[in-house]
């Protein structure tokens, strides 16, 4: 499995392309949109993330292959049997403030991939409307953590159930179903 680049290299890429989003939100988006059923196969994540984050203008060959790895792993760790799905978010190295707004960078940007192709609230899982409507919630966190150990674990423990929940989403509306188009008997 791919593995995604180091965390600030990624943060320099995109502010030095004037991309002003966290490593952490774009991979949100992917990730969103790959949860939500968009097609793997398609190259429509790149026009997507184009209109978002760069007012439709193409990105130059640096910015293309850094969503194009971080692209490859969601597909691989959603995909993955061992649950090998992770967030992008800033190192346990970081403060927890700096953690605690990677996330929510990152589910802001879940929500905005969810959102972007997924029109039918209303014929979504209860479990799926739970997590957007948590998710709504985390987005809204208040990241002024101190530097404590029980502040730490609380926020680790958000962190995994927001990477569950990703994958919750993913197993239900990300893989076409086999028979989707079955085919139909004349009489």
């Amino acid at each position: 499995m791919s593995t995604l680049p180091d965390y600030q290299q990624a943060q320099l890429l995109l502010e030095k392309n004037e991309i002003f989003v966290a490593p952490a939100e774009a991979h949100g988006v992917i990730s969103g949109l790959l949860a939500c059923g968009i097609n793997i196969e398609a190259d429509e994540y790149l026009g997507l993330l184009s209109d978002v984050f760069n007012d439709g203008l193409a990105f130059n060959k640096d910015l293309k292959a850094f969503f194009a790895d971080v692209y490859s792993q969601v597909v691989a760790s959603f995909g993955d049997e061992e649950f090998q799905f992770d967030l992008f978010l800033p190192s346990d190295d970081e403060t927890l403030i700096d953690l605690a707004n990677g996330l929510v960078s990152w589910v802001s940007g879940f929500m905005l991939g969810f959102g972007l192709k997924q029109k039918d609230y209303g014929k979504l899982s209860a479990d799926v409307k739970e997590v957007i409507s948590d998710f709504s919630e985390i987005t809204r966190l208040d990241t002024m953590f101190e530097e404590t150990e029980e502040d730490s674990q609380a926020l680790h423990e958000v962190i995994e159930y927001v990477r569950v929940s990703a994958l919750l989403c993913f197993a239900e509306l990300g893989k076409e179903p086999a028979d989707k188009n079955p085919k139909k008997t004349l009489h």
